[in-house]
């Protein structure tokens, strides 16, 4: 789906010609990644004087921060997220769109699409003429909502690996969306209600939106609904959306979140459930998630599209973050490349992300 008024894909810098070595000071921790050299911080979860926000998922904006970057988007969400008591000191905003650069105690920050959610957004760092980038949660192919995403060449990429197994090769946005109006169809038509789990930001807009846009009669579950505004703002359409009330399900496609798929089967009526994930494409889905139908959609990166990353960037050094850090690190020294597992940020466990 693509708006004319989404923001243009900003040009990519060329690749530098100096061939220095790696030597920004990078500090990996259980709470975020730290740049010492400059103050700042990449997507903390701890408070910090300055950390950059690279989109909205609970599990990286969050944290009452002295300041904050990110997009204007992702700052909003941000700002849905934090609780501010009388007492305490708002935080400062330092929006980031697209294509624009911001000067940062002596590095030039910019901002480039990731493709992940509404407002994701890398960081190219430049300083001493080295580029680092931080990617935050990515997704290389086209998403079902949010700006493409773009491989930046740089000298050190900072990458997530949620999905860095080869196992994980997941649909593209246009099989996603058919099998997911195909799956409510198939349901309605039988007289049974469909059930699409997404998670409360980024997924289950997408879900909505599509159905929506099929013209089937969709219940929203508020979690979800709450974010659905901003999509608007951002040109995306849901025509027809209904608040979801578990009285009145009958000849709706209900969209919910995870921790709502369980207690709808054990309602007991005719509910089929769907499960919209990366995590669908594990041999034991539908024992975790109670699903009958498995759509392995995502908005990160599967195994493919994380080695089309690394290999593009030109990145003589790469650090992996969240998911499968220490396999797919082996995986890419078997390539060829320098790379190393971290245990930092959001998402440590394998299967905590968003997925």
């Amino acid at each position: 789906m693509t708006f004319s008024h989404e923001p243009a894909t900003p040009p990519v810098p060329e690749r530098n010609p100096t061939g220095y070595d790696v030597s920004m000071q990078v500090e990996f921790h259980d709470y975020g990644v730290f740049l010492p050299e400059i103050d700042l911080w990449l997507d903390s979860t701890a408070p910090q004087r300055a950390t950059w926000i690279s989109h909205g998922h609970r599990d990286h904006a969050r944290g009452r921060h002295e300041r904050v970057l990110g997009t204007s988007t992702t700052l909003r969400f941000y700002r849905m997220r934090l609780t501010v008591e009388p007492q305490d000191r708002e935080p400062e905003e330092f929006p980031l769109e697209f294509g624009e650069t911001l000067d940062w105690n002596g590095a030039l920050l910019t901002a480039y699409p990731a493709g992940h959610i509404l407002g994701a957004a890398q960081l190219l760092v430049t300083y001493k003429g080295e580029r680092l980038v931080y990617t935050g949660d990515v997704k290389l192919r086209p998403p079902l909502a949010g700006v493409t995403a773009v491989t930046v060449p740089c000298d050190r990429l900072i990458i997530e690996s949620t999905f860095g197994l080869p196992i994980y090769r997941l649909l593209s946005r246009e099989e996603a969306r058919e099998r997911i109006v195909r799956f409510a169809r198939e349901c309605l038509a039988e007289q049974s209600i469909p059930a699409f789990i997404g998670y409360a930001l980024g997924r289950g807009q997408e879900i909505v939106s599509i159905l929506c846009e099929a013209g089937i009669r969709t219940a929203v579950h508020g979690a979800i609904a709450r974010f659905i505004p901003i999509y608007e703002e951002a040109g995306y359409r849901f025509p027809g959306w209904e608040a979801y009330d578990a009285r009145e399900t009958a000849g709706k496609a209900l969209v919910i979140v995870p921790t709502h798929g369980s207690g709808l089967k054990a309602r007991g009526r005719n509910i089929r459930i769907a499960y919209v994930s990366g995590w669908a494409a594990l041999s034991n889905a539908r024992a975790r998630s109670g699903a009958e139908e498995l759509i392995p959609y995502s908005d990160h990166s599967d195994f493919d599209e994380l080695l089309d990353m690394v290999t593009h960037s030109g990145a003589r050094h790469i650090d992996l973050v969240h998911g499968y850090t220490e396999p797919f690190s082996r995986i890419l020294m078997k390539r060829g490349f320098e790379a190393r597992g971290h245990r930092a940020g959001a998402g440590t466990n394998v299967e905590d992300a968003e997925g």
